[in-house]
């Protein structure tokens, strides 16, 4: 079924009270408006599982005529509320659940039951969805009501599971970073979105700096204005459209957990009352997030993927470089190297908030590719190279530059995809001859294909622009056994 006569469908079945599992006397009680202006988010995506984020506003779409908070970073006067702002999405209490199937109709739905959400949680909730089929669309109704039990119209959408571990089928995905919502290229949402999901992508990868608390404004000094930050960038209608039917994973580097560079002990400013605690209790409110940060995935035969965590294990950035000074922590550390050399998989791919090649910039000290981190940068390169060969790859966010580099000692290789939008691109130390094969000092996203063909297994990188065009292709090949 196309995506435009799923859409239908579900549209026209959602006003029946099937859909609902009521009587047909019990349908006047259904509110013609959605009570989700977040939308609904779809995560952490495996063969037979997957997590389901939902939230309760008290309208069906973003405040679109408050006071616009998109210039100059400001304090925020004690006492207002984030209400009178423009992408506002004051939550709501009342109850959420998901009814969801793999017919479009609904018909023989699997339901999580209705669960009561509350202002702890921004009034969301993310139900755990198991014991589903490999390689199988989804369909679902997202659904709310009000503490009378008034029910709202639903958001429909769909997701299709991970292949199963011996599936040899290739699949595509797409990757984003830093999408700073000053620098928005469209009233609708960055354009990417709808240049992603043109290419209908398996599934798409956040790679940090989801929102910048620290450098857009308002700075999100407390937890309500964090969760501002987040509400106005989810609920642009292109932001909410591919996400209703694109799965996502979702990685935090510095903004979005609380100021820039930051690490679990760093001074904080006087003014800034939100800590690195309430960071990283908001994100994992925010975005669908299982028990771990850190985690990999399995795609079938072709492809495994890694996400690591560069914020939470840390050592200060400004202490002196050693064997004991660490990004990943001893825990994750040991946990990659393991994971990665135990892979059957066609093709590793490690996902990085932050680079591991570069080159980066003399000033900066926050990442492997720096002098600050050089010891366990170097360490990791050499390993990778002496124990992965050549079907392991590094994607990165953090950067607002695209690049392919190699690293000139290790052979490494290295993806940074650039920012959301072009107006945000900067910072760039210029090609570098010994590492790049490629640079471009603009924004887009990363697209990645995994495929076979006969006895040989093929991984194709594109970076494109923000309207999906291409601005540099690469492709690996080997050969495989079975």
């Amino acid at each position: 079924m196309h995506r435009r006569e799923f859409l239908s469908s579900i549209a026209s079945t959602a006003a029946g009270a099937a859909l609902h599992g009521l009587a047909p006397a019990a349908t006047a009680a259904i509110d013609s408006a959605s009570r989700q202006a977040t939308g609904v988010k779809i995560g952490e995506v495996s063969h037979n599982g997957a997590l389901a984020w939902m939230r309760l506003t008290e309208g069906a779409t973003r405040q679109a005529d408050g006071e616009l908070r998109r210039g100059n970073v400001k304090p925020f006067p004690q006492g207002r509320s984030t209400r009178e702002l423009e992408g506002s999405t004051p939550g709501a209490p009342g109850s959420v659940r998901l009814r969801y199937s793999t017919r479009a109709n609904l018909t023989q739905a699997r339901d999580t039951g209705w669960l009561t959400v509350s202002a702890e949680r921004d009034f969301s909730h993310q139900f755990l969805l198991g014991d589903l089929k490999p390689d199988t669309e989804y369909f679902y109704s997202a659904e709310t009501r009000d503490p009378a039990g008034k029910l709202h119209a639903p958001v429909a959408g769909r997701f299709r599971t991970a292949l199963a571990p011996d599936a040899t089928s290739g699949l595509r995905f797409c990757m984003t970073t830093c999408q700073k919502y000053s620098q928005l290229d469209h009233s609708d949402g960055f354009h990417i979105y709808n240049s992603m999901s043109a290419l209908d992508p398996r599934f798409y990868i956040s790679a940090g700096d989801i929102v910048y608390y620290d450098s857009d404004d308002p700075r999100a000094t407390n937890i309500e204005l964090a969760r501002y930050h987040w509400d106005r960038m989810f609920s642009f209608p292109r932001h909410r459209e591919m996400l209703a039917h694109v799965p996502g994973y979702f990685l935090k580097d510095d903004h979005d957990t609380l100021t820039n560079d930051v690490w679990p002990e760093m001074k904080l400013k006087p003014e800034d009352r939100m800590n690195f605690a309430d960071g990283l209790r908001v994100f994992r409110e925010q975005v669908p997030m299982g028990r771990s940060t850190f985690r990999s995935f399995r795609w079938g035969k072709t492809l495994q993927i890694w996400f690591v965590e560069g914020r939470d294990f840390r050592s200060p950035n400004d202490i002196p470089d050693g064997p004991e000074k660490t990004i990943w922590g001893v825990e994750q550390k040991q946990w990659l190297m393991r994971s990665l050399a135990e892979s059957t998989a066609d093709w590793r791919i490690l996902i990085s908030p932050t680079p591991i090649v570069g080159p980066d910039r003399t000033n900066k000290g926050d990442n492997h590719s720096n002098k600050e981190f050089a010891w366990e940068g170097r360490q990791f390169r050499e390993w990778a190279h002496k124990t992965l060969g050549d079907n392991f790859v590094n994607i990165n966010g953090d950067r607002h530059w695209q690049y392919h580099s190699v690293h000139p000692e290790t052979g490494t290789h290295e993806f940074s995809v650039g920012p959301a939008s072009d107006s945000h691109a900067a910072g760039s130390p210029g090609e570098n001859k010994n590492f790049h094969r490629f640079h471009r000092m603009l924004g887009g996203f990363l697209e990645v294909e995994t495929r076979r063909e006969g006895r040989e297994a093929f991984l194709d990188f594109r970076l494109r622009d923000v309207m999906g065009q291409p601005t540099y292709a690469h492709t690996f090949t080997r050969g495989i056994k079975s």
